[in-house]
């Protein structure tokens, strides 16, 4: 009798072993299933839909759509709504609508004196970082702190491109902490950005202003060339942007398709000087820091 008892346990162990392997095989086709699986692992992108001009366009990634567009439109489904969107190059391009401003601010610097020696072979790459002046870290605070001001989202394109060029210098601000700072220092005027101050109180000491000046083009490679990343100020009617050029191709000196450009509008830094100025948008002024 004991023996027959001891053979039913073994054989009531032996199918509970049994049980958890195969529950563990099952798991296991299913996980490969849900991830690994070739067929899932080749099914493309979801399309992503936006409204351009009362017509549905899909954004298809590899097709019509920079691989860093795509990336942000996923994480923030709202931002298609905030922008312009143009066709270019075989892609659909986020624009910014800009802030609207009365006039160019004055230019009182006398513009440097770069002349011709820096039109030949103007092939250019500065690593300049790239922030987005939505990102959740900062998109909603208001321009330094004043209740009365837009948001960093809505118009904070200054201080993001400010703070590209300190970084690129060294510093190590965000964009959000180097507006917590200029509304700290009083670096600004109403509800736009003090160039020199916030230089001197939120550059961590690595920027150091030189001044504002009607764009002219020989300034970009002369800038870049000389280690300064160019804030270019760009208008649209009453509209007003800022981007940063980091890169020149050595075209002709007054192409803009020549010259790649950081935006503060979505962080992006595929596009060129050439996707504004084709659209509408006229280059008017440069903001100019250098290396303290």
């Amino acid at each position: 009798m004991r023996l027959i008892c001891e053979f039913r346990k073994a054989l009531r162990t032996r199918s509970e072993g049994f049980t958890v392997i195969a529950t563990l095989i099952v798991i296991g086709i299913v996980v490969y299933w849900l991830t690994l699986s070739p067929a899932r692992a080749q099914q493309p992108p979801r399309p992503i839909p936006i409204q351009v001009n009362g017509q549905t366009i899909l954004l298809e990634l590899g097709k019509n759509v920079h691989s860093q567009t795509y990336a942000l439109l996923l994480q923030d489904p709202d931002f298609a709504s905030r922008v312009d969107w143009v066709f270019m190059d075989g892609m659909w391009i986020p624009l910014s609508r800009g802030v609207e401003m009365p006039l160019e601010e004055s230019l009182s610097e006398e513009p440097p004196p770069f002349g011709p020696e820096y039109i030949p072979e103007c092939r250019i790459t500065l690593n300049v970082p790239v922030y987005g002046q939505c990102q959740s870290l900062w998109g909603s605070q208001r321009l330094f702190n004043n209740p009365a001001c837009s948001t960093m989202c809505q118009a904070g394109c200054a201080i993001t491109s400010a703070t590209m060029v300190f970084k690129y210098f060294g510093a190590s601000k965000d964009p959000g902490q180097v507006n917590n700072c200029c509304g700290n220092n009083g670096c600004h005027s109403g509800c736009d950005l003090a160039w020199g101050c916030a230089a001197d109180h939120c550059s961590d000491n690595k920027a150091r202003w030189i001044g504002s000046y009607s764009f002219y083009w020989e300034a970009l490679c002369g800038l870049l060339s000389q280690d300064r990343p160019p804030i270019v100020h760009l208008m649209k009617g009453n509209s007003s942007h800022f981007v940063v050029v980091y890169k020149s191709l050595g075209y002709s000196i007054t192409d803009p398709s020549g010259y790649y450009i950081d935006d503060p509008l979505d962080g992006t830094n595929y596009k060129k000087l050439a996707t504004y100025t084709n659209n509408g948008w006229t280059a008017t002024g440069i903001r100019e820091y250098a290396k303290r």
